[in-house]
């Protein structure tokens, strides 16, 4: 085979490679409503100390730029995708030849064998040096190879997207359960007073003589097990803090604040999109499901290389240019040139050919129901977190209504109390209603955001849609400007 020849065959293959690229991929569509739900949660919890060194104040959109800079997930998706670019760079480069510079040296003393078979006495030293250009391939096999290599790089580009978006969710939702456990905290603390408040009203009643000892003993138990409520809130608003950090990569040791006076109810999914038109966006944007059905493509190819490496044929060139110089005793030939070249073509078959077949063809159907099982996740995930928000969207008036009640019955106990018409008793039930009001408000607000971060995850847009969020528009408006998408109908 001459050097045109080769470089024909190369470009043939760069060739199909090229036409093995897949189309663009659309651009995500903007699901957001156009106004923002009303309802809000207070964050006012009092002093928190740090748990051990010192404390960190941070918002939404900090969370969401740290995560996606320092998340070490993120960072081994990247370090995968250069892994993927090497490989399809290195069955890319297998078509070009191979060039072997060497330099050998020879000494042979003693006797040597004729050309005629015969022996003979022989003491000389050979000095070889040459360069040589070699080139083999399967053109079937290496076709196949650089389809398969794309397919998973691109596989790989799909998973990345895919651990950036899962990880952008995990922080969301990890900040707004830090959200939830601050105002766990508040809730307690506002429970403690109240029921260091009603000890006090209690203790001068009784030493007034208006008043039981028994009253004053229940007081005391109910400040009690506020204290314990007080002290396992804090605990777990210590470790949402911690659970946090690890995905932001940062010193545990650091207590993480949520910045914010309070938290409002956001709607990131628009609530006219039906479920199949929320199913039908999952299944074109979601990247890991992109990413499983790359992985089938490839898997395709695979087949293709096993089938032409066993079957096909082996195509060899070779070309040497070097000296030969030569030393006996009494005398020494000078280097000259020498020029080797030869070309060939080679079958291997094999039975066990057919045994990598096998194993492409079950490798090719595990892809296959490894699309499948993404399938169904993908539209569980959607059908789940739509419903959960519909849920709590639902519970949050009534959780408001309720929390607004309690307190008002809560004021009036108390008032009560004071004026001697209403017992100890009656006040306990009051507060204990209401702290139940306000944790039922905050979960019902909280569990709503999440949900909804859910649902934009499942619909594989988190990072198009979260600008969408009052605190995150503002720190990325450039980049929401010049993304923003036409709304869908």
């Amino acid at each position: 085979m001459t050097r045109s020849s080769v470089w024909i065959v190369g470009g043939a293959v760069l060739f199909l490679a090229g036409c093995a690229a897949p189309p663009a991929q659309p651009s995500h569509p903007s699901v957001a409503p156009a106004t923002q739900p009303s309802a809000s949660l207070s964050m006012d919890s009092g002093p928190v100390k740090p748990m051990y060194r010192e404390l960190l104040a941070i918002d939404l959109p900090t969370v969401v730029r740290v995560a996606q800079a320092r998340n070490l997930d993120i960072q081994q998706a990247i370090e995968r995708t250069r892994a993927a670019h090497g490989r399809y760079e290195s069955s890319v480069e297998a078509i070009f030849p191979v060039i072997a510079p060497s330099v050998a040296y020879q000494h042979l003393e003693g006797v040597n064998q004729n050309a005629n078979g015969t022996l003979t006495v022989a003491n000389f030293n050979n000095f070889l040096p040459a360069i040589a250009i070699q080139w083999m391939l399967s053109p079937g096999r290496v076709v196949y190879d650089i389809v398969a290599s794309k397919r998973r790089m691109e596989a790989s580009e799909h998973q990345e997207a895919s651990v950036v978006q899962e990880t952008t969710r995990a922080a969301m939702i990890q900040y707004y359960d830090l959200v939830l456990a601050q105002a766990q905290l508040g809730v307690a603390r506002q429970a403690v007073s109240e029921a260091e408040e009603l000890l006090r009203i209690t203790t001068s009643r009784v030493q007034a003589g208006a008043g039981l000892p028994a009253d004053e003993l229940r007081a005391r138990a109910e400040l009690a097990a506020r204290q314990q409520d007080l002290a396992l809130a804090l605990n777990a608003f210590y470790q949402s803090s911690v659970a946090l950090t690890l995905t932001l990569h940062l010193d545990p040791l650091v207590t993480l604040v949520p910045d914010a006076a309070q938290t409002k109810q956001i709607t990131l999914v628009r609530e006219d999109l039906s479920i199949d038109q929320l199913l039908s966006m999952a299944l074109e944007y979601r990247p890991d499901l992109q990413g499983a059905r790359a992985l089938l493509k490839a898997s395709d190819a695979d087949k293709g290389a096993v089938a032409w490496g066993g079957l096909g044929p082996q195509l060899q060139a070779g070309y040497s240019f070097g000296g030969l110089q030569t030393h006996i005793p009494g005398k020494t030939y000078g280097l000259h040139e020498q020029q080797k070249a030869g070309v060939g073509a080679s079958f291997a078959l094999g039975l066990s050919t057919f045994g990598q077949l096998k194993v492409a063809s079950a490798n090719q159907r595990i892809a296959g129901l490894d699309v499948q099982r993404q399938l169904d996740q993908v539209r569980a995930s959607v059908v789940t977190a739509q419903q959960t928000g519909m849920t709590q969207s639902a519970l949050i008036p009534i959780a408001r209504q309720q929390m607004e009640s309690a307190q008002e019955a809560l004021r009036l106990a108390q008032a009560n109390l004071q004026a001697g018409t209403m017992l100890t008793l009656d006040v306990l039930e009051a507060q204990a209603a209401a702290d139940a009001a306000r944790l039922s408000y905050a979960q019902a607000v909280v569990r709503y955001n999440e949900a909804q971060i859910n649902l934009l995850a499942a619909l594989g847009v988190v990072d198009e849609q979260m600008l969408s969020i009052p605190n995150v528009r503002s720190a990325s408006a450039d980049a929401g400007s010049a993304n923003r998408a036409p709304a869908v109908r």
